[in-house]
């Protein structure tokens, strides 16, 4: 028996105009009225979810966001954080050089902001801040950051095939010290090591007391990959990456065809 729905929102619960269907709302309010939990889990920041939360109303003293792809994680009602994994000027730092050696163009979100630099490499200027993110941006020296100052994940947005081709030349070690994840075909997210959807859901679950196999997942890109594998029910969308369709227990239909409403009357009876 489903407990909790883990849903992501771009591609997934957001159809592609970045709104909530009436559908998929009747559907989870559907579930919610049965019993079920429904935690958001997104590489958003909290400053774009405050609608989505009056809209799907999650409202109860144990309502959590998972947020920045797994690397915080709060409960609603009274803001108390279970997961806050950040990153340090220093891991920006790093990441500024070896991305814009590549002609990578980067921008890094706090909890307040994203930051984008005050150049990009010539000709590969990042479309994240005002397109893809709604959160509030501003231009910086990234040298101009206190040592102390923390951030929750740093953006690669650019063109699909130029992220291809430059990704597997990102130096190995680096990498290795770090959590990558592509949440879109045109962008990386970088995060720090563990923080993954997967490993916040699993922490949240155990706060909640709640099985794996009570647990039903839904997502479209690589980003959804470890929650996918985490829950004991994995839904990836009609228009998900078919490297994560391989590893669903069910192929839902797309976003903009109400695919989570579908996904919810299949197996919530």
């Amino acid at each position: 028996m489903i407990q909790l729905i883990a849903i992501d929102l771009d591609g997934t619960l957001l159809k592609s105009t970045k709104e909530v269907t009436a559908k998929n709302l009747e559907a989870l309010h559907y579930a919610q009225e049965k019993g079920v939990k429904v935690v958001i889990c997104t590489g958003r920041p909290y400053s774009t979810m405050h609608h989505l939360i009056d809209q799907i109303g999650l409202k109860s003293e144990d309502d959590y966001l998972i947020l920045y792809n797994g690397a915080f994680v709060q409960r609603i009602s009274d803001g108390q954080v279970l997961i806050q994994e950040e990153l340090t000027s220093q891991d920006l730092y790093k990441w500024y050089k070896e991305l814009t050696s590549l002609n990578l163009p980067l921008n890094v979100l706090d909890q307040e902001w994203v930051y984008e630099p005050l150049t990009y490499p010539k000709g590969y200027e990042s479309f994240y801040a005002g397109n893809v993110s709604t959160a509030p941006h501003t231009k910086v020296d990234f040298s101009d950051f206190d040592e102390d100052h923390r951030f929750m994940k740093f953006v690669v947005t650019i063109d699909e095939d130029h992220l291809s081709q430059q990704i597997p030349l990102l130096n190995k070690e680096l990498v290795s010290q770090y959590t990558l994840s592509r949440s879109h075909p045109f962008q990386l997210e970088i995060m720090k090591a563990g923080v993954n959807k997967g490993n916040a859901l699993k922490k949240l679950s155990d706060q909640l007391n709640i099985q794996p196999s009570a647990i039903m997942a839904i997502g479209d890109q690589m980003n959804d990959e470890s929650m996918i594998e985490f829950a004991g029910l994995g839904i990836v969308m009609e228009n998900g990456a078919d490297a994560l369709k391989e590893m669903a227990d069910y192929i839902t239909l797309s976003n903009d065809q109400d695919g989570v409403a579908h996904a919810i009357y299949q197996f919530i009876k």
